[in-house]
């Protein structure tokens, strides 16, 4: 078996890592700094985030975008290393981006491959090799610093960086236990759920709107209580809900087993407002359908599951709608409830929310509390962000500030 002694050993070839390899190989130019990889190529997952155009940050990135046991070490990088500074790095190695109306901030080529190329192309000229196909079993102590035992070869280093990402690969939909190194330190987890990922609901109506989209908001309720609110698209599946929306409500529903979602279409009017909209609407069509009163304000297949949903007849012409009824049917527009199942599905999820606890984690360099000289960077720490940006600005945030202590 192939034995390797190498100053720095980055375990993990994704955002955070990448970032993380490029920052330290400038500051240590005369070492030996490898980043090892156990798929057969780095950077999958950049290669698919942000429908491909990756979203590498957003020009809001603050605390109240995170989820984190991390509060300190969230606050802490923040700080000092804010989107300008990302986009700084990343202008230096030769990327070129611009910011959305929303600050999402995406690569000029609108090409994701533009950011893993450039962030290859800085290793290269630094020398920091990629070893893929190459999985790190366990860490332990030893004289040089560290042993990582692998599965093809065993590599000593002086210091290691922990960058092995969420439970999830969401470029390849397949889940993995990608915490085991954190784990053989001596490292604990907090509780892991997919977040960012749709949202199953139980639901009779469902099947017949999958592939529709529709603008509306989504609110989390858990045991009654409503307990977050999201707007924009919403896109209907067979069996789920999604969207950036109800992205962003997955992280709390996917572990409740008493959860709903509550779909507000008509977001800029009141109950009272919709009841006249129906009002009229059904003046308009009394000898049409009943189907006919969504014409021009709703898809037809969701005209069809409201009426279902509000147990109306779909068969009746609209005059024959009771006032009872048109009071249902304006009640489901406005608050159309959907029960939710809890999902362990990380396969369809963008992000691992959970991962090594943060009081096991220096706020200041991210080294290990466990294990000195051994840092963690990315989504191996239990951080999870909003969709936009967010998470892929702290694994490069994140990878930025472990470089520097490299």
């Amino acid at each position: 078996m192939e034995t390797m002694k190498v100053y720095a050993a980055i375990i993990g070839g994704g955002a955070s890592g990448l970032m993380c390899a490029c920052v330290a190989s400038k500051k240590n130019s005369d070492k030996r700094i490898v980043v090892i990889e156990r798929d057969n190529r780095v950077g999958k997952k950049i290669m698919v985030s942000g429908n491909s155009r990756c979203n590498l940050t957003n020009l809001d990135a603050n605390i109240i975008h995170y989820h984190t046991s991390f509060d300190s070490g969230i606050k802490y990088l923040l700080e000092h290393f804010t989107p300008s500074d990302v986009l700084s790095k990343f202008e230096s190695i030769g990327l070129s981006t611009y910011a959305d109306s929303e600050n999402r901030v995406y690569p000029l080529s609108r090409q994701s491959s533009a950011v893993l190329s450039v962030l290859r192309n800085e290793l290269r000229r630094r020398g920091v090799e990629e070893i893929c196909d190459t999985e790190v079993l366990s860490i332990s102590k030893c004289d040089y610093g560290y042993k990582l035992s692998c599965n093809d070869k065993t590599v000593f280093a002086k210091k290691v960086v922990i960058a092995t990402g969420g439970k999830n690969n969401y470029a390849q939909k397949v889940v993995s236990d990608t915490y085991t190194v954190s784990k053989s330190i001596g490292h604990n987890l907090t509780e892991l759920s997919p977040s960012l990922s749709p949202v199953k609901v139980d639901s009779k109506v469902i099947k017949s709107l999958k592939g529709i989209r529709a603008q509306g908001s989504v609110t989390a309720v858990v045991n009654g209580k409503k307990i977050k609110t999201e707007s924009g698209e919403i896109q209907f599946g067979a069996d789920c809900l999604s969207g950036i929306c109800v992205f962003n409500l997955s992280r709390i529903l996917n572990k409740e087993k008493s959860g709903e979602i509550i779909v507000k279409l008509l977001c800029d009017y009141s109950l009272e407002e919709i009841n006249a909209i129906l009002s009229k609407r059904v003046e308009l069509t009394k000898n049409e359908n009943v189907q006919e009163i969504f014409t021009g304000l709703f898809h037809k297949n969701i005209g069809i599951a409201l009426l279902k949903e509000s147990k109306i007849d779909t068969n009746i012409n609209s005059d024959k709608l009771t006032k009872a009824e048109l009071t249902r049917l304006a009640n489901t527009i406005n608050e159309w409830h959907f029960k939710t199942a809890p999902s362990g599905d990380f396969t369809s999820a963008q992000v691992t929310a959970g991962g090594v606890k943060g009081s096991e984690i220096d706020p200041k360099t991210f080294e290990s509390k466990i294990a000195e000289n051994v840092y963690l960077c990315g989504e191996a720490i239990d951080v999870d962000g909003d969709c936009g940006g967010f998470n892929l600005h702290f694994a490069f945030a994140s990878g930025m500030l472990v470089g520097e202590q490299l």
